[in-house]
């Protein structure tokens, strides 16, 4: 349960935590009354900054209107200070809606105005605001190098406020690195130091436990518990006392002091209660019932977990429901549960796969980031240099109209004259070179982009690839385990039947036990061919799964469409109790074998069989009356190929986006639902076979994808 403390958003967004009042509506329309009775100047761009204060922490978008009307007056009265202000705020505004390409990028304006008039705090705290954001974007080479020159202005500054917060921030980025959490530790206590200085409670209580939870993964804990309660003695009874509170419960946990721990727990859950603090309240849940488990108090645990595991499922706590799950696996396990800890293990897995497809967007999305702000810093400064340019051009013209007027009365004057142009035009050349190579050097920024977005890339094939496998996996188990309970079940009622055939003989009765043994010989028959069946899915599995066989073999079609819709529908099911759906094979007995690779091909089968499920399972929840999902898988035989079709009754495909249903992460599902690459990935294969992949769609309808393989 690692939390360090970024202590930078809390004045960053500070504005959040301002009491609201009918006072504040008041202020606003006094603000705003007062504009019209003010001159243009200065006086009035202050105003309009103050309006916005008021609606930050209301309406972000009345703050941005608010700023651009500041800032168009500003720079028409040339009031920097002003401007410096406005963009400053714009930029807060743009972070806190998540907008973070535009914050960068006002936030930059206000730092060139602060440079420009010279107001160093107001440098430094840019820079803090640049820090978070790239922090936030999990960009912590950059936020480190931001937050640095923070610190060194405020030091020169002898800013304590500034010191200690850059200090604190500076150790929270080191901290989410293991090989340099020593670093972390160091700028912790010197944050606490700083803190201490000037007496603010709020800053040394978040530095105090931010050092105590370094020392309670190091296990440290007569160290951790020493800042931990130096924390809860400065923030009790706040939000913030949660995390100690049940840090020292596990800690008092872990030292066999158990009465000591269920009292910081009980405290923890109290003030998250009473605060409605539902993330806060998980993690206390989370720390009670792994101290329960240490008193093997087993059923109060899982008590505990299972309130946890429905906060963390309302607040979509990712990271909390793998902890959640995996120790619910073992408590389950641990009192003989063994379905219930095979469910909970699977739905660790499942948040865990989400959680790697999240950050893997999260690493695509900072990438193209970069890669737009790279692009919108260099249009900037081309126009700045066009404008540059376009200013000597109108210079030079001026000199040689006026040289003209002079005549030649005015010979030495042109000279003159004719010299400055010379040199105006070697500076304007000069200039040019320079232009040049800021765009050679910008281009091998967007080339080295492009590169990393391409190696993202690949990782996310990588990883749809790993679902589409769970997927199959959920499938065969399925598939596996009917002819097994067969196998099971026969088998246990042949050995009742060959206990009541030897009663049979002992009494006598030849003809009952002769009849007794006709049926146990069936039963055995029925044995042996669900064996086979079994035998035959693994054989199959293991076909289509073989790593050294990438070649193309001459292949049954109808074979693999039957087997990876079946996989496809029993693995939705084993993972979505809910899930129901019609599924018709309707495949050509005459159909010819293809020379494909079989494990791509069902690759492809598997995704589109797979989207077809799910869309008319989202259909189905709509509520419309008398709708029956259906999928269909068909095959027929060509005059120069084959075709395998997949239909489905679900809401269609808008002719809007139907032509980049085949793009690179184009996807019509919600955020973390799909990666966007399935189709363009099928799409390839198909291509790679010298075939086609088409879809035709009608909204409200339905959609069929058809392949086309040639022979």
């Amino acid at each position: 349960m690692t939390t360090f403390r970024y202590v930078l958003i809390l004045f960053l967004f500070a504005a959040l935590y301002l009491p609201k009042s009918f006072a504040q509506t008041n202020r606003i329309d006094s603000l705003v009354q007062s504009i019209g009775e003010l001159n243009e100047d200065s006086t009035m761009v202050t105003a309009y900054i103050d309006i916005g204060r008021e609606y930050f922490d209301t309406d972000l978008s009345m703050t941005i209107h608010y700023m651009d009307s500041a800032i168009q007056l500003g720079e028409k009265v040339d009031y920097k200070k002003g401007l410096a202000d406005a963009y400053n705020l714009k930029g807060r505004a743009y972070a806190q809606l998540g907008n973070f390409q535009e914050a960068i990028l006002t936030f930059q304006e206000a730092l060139k105005f602060y440079q420009e008039i010279g107001d160093q705090t107001g440098e430094a705290n840019i820079l803090s605001n640049q820090g978070s954001i790239y922090f936030r974007l999990g960009n912590s080479t950059r936020a480190l190098e931001l937050h640095f020159q923070s610190l060194n202005i405020s030091e020169q500054l002898d800013n304590k406020l500034r010191i200690g917060t850059s200090l604190n921030n500076i150790g929270t980025v080191y901290s989410k690195n293991n090989s340099t959490i020593q670093e972390a530790l160091t700028y912790f206590k010197r944050s606490l130091q700083v803190f201490e200085e000037i007496n603010l409670e709020s800053g040394m209580a978040i530095a105090a436990m931010n050092i105590g939870e370094v020392y309670f993964l190091d296990s440290n804990y007569d160290s951790a518990t020493f800042y931990h309660q130096k924390a809860l003695k400065l923030c009790d009874g706040t939000i913030d006392a949660t995390f100690p509170l049940t840090q020292l419960g596990e800690i008092s946990s872990q030292l066999g002091n158990f009465q000591d721990a269920y009292g910081y727990h009980q405290r923890a859950m109290d003030i998250s209660e009473k605060l409605d603090a539902k993330f806060e309240l998980t993690q206390s849940l989370i720390g009670l019932a792994k101290t329960q488990i240490k008193q093997q108090d087993y059923s109060g645990a899982i008590s505990s977990f299972e309130r946890a595991k429905t906060l963390g499922i309302e607040i979509d706590a990712k990271n909390e429901l793998v902890d959640i799950y995996e120790n619910l696996a073992n408590t389950e396990a641990q009192i003989g549960n063994y379905k219930a800890a095979y469910e909970n293990e699977i739905n660790a897995k499942s948040v865990k796969e989400e959680i790697a497809k999240s950050s893997t967007e999260k690493k695509i999305q900072q990438l193209q980031f970069e890669f737009e702000l790279d692009k919108k810093e260099a249009e900037i400064e081309l126009l700045q240099k066009d404008t540059e340019l376009k200013n000597a051009e109108v210079l030079n013209q001026r000199v040689i109209i006026f040289a003209s007027l002079g005549g030649l009365a005015m010979f030495v004057i042109i000279s003159i004259s004719l010299f400055r142009n010379n040199l105006s035009k070697q500076k304007a050349n000069r200039l040019l070179q320079i232009q040049k190579e800021e765009i050679r050097i910008q281009r091998e920024n967007v080339v080295s982009a492009y590169d990393k977005l391409k190696s993202t890339q690949a990782q996310l094939i990588q990883s749809e690839k790993m679902a589409s496998l769970g997927e199959l996996t959920a499938g065969i188990a399925h598939e596996i385990q009917n002819p097994l309970n067969f196998v099971n079940n026969f088998s246990e009622v042949s050995e009742e039947m060959v206990d009541e055939m030897k009663e049979e003989l002992d009494k006598g009765d030849y003809k009952e036990a002769k009849s007794i043994g006709e049926e146990i010989k069936q039963n055995l028959s029925r044995i042996r061919l669900h064996g086979k069946r079994a035998d035959s899915i693994v054989k199959g599995m293991l076909e289509h799964s073989r790593s050294n066989a990438r070649e193309k073999v001459p292949t049954d079609l109808n074979l693999l469409a039957n087997e990876f819709l079946r996989l496809s529908y029993h693995g939705i099911r084993a993972k979505d109790k809910a899930f129901n759906a019609d599924f018709e094979l309707e495949l050509d007995e005459e159909l010819p074998k293809v020379i494909v690779v079989p494990q791509d091909i069902g690759r492809v089968i598997l995704n589109m069989v797979n989207n077809a499920f799910y869309t008319v399972n989202e259909k189905s929840k709509t509520g419309i009356p008398d709708y029956h999902p259906m999928v269909r898988v068909k095959t027929k035989k060509t005059n120069n190929g084959i075709e395998l079709c997949i239909q489905d009754n679900g809401s269609g495909i808008p002719e809007s986006i139907k032509d980049k249903v085949f793009q690179p992460f184009f996807t019509t599902k919600p955020t973390g639902s799909g990666t966007g690459l399935g189709l363009s990935l099928s799409y390839d294969i198909i291509k790679a076979h010298n075939g086609e992949l088409k879809v035709e769609s009608k909204e409200g309808e339905g959609t069929e994808f058809t392949i086309f393989l040639p022979t």
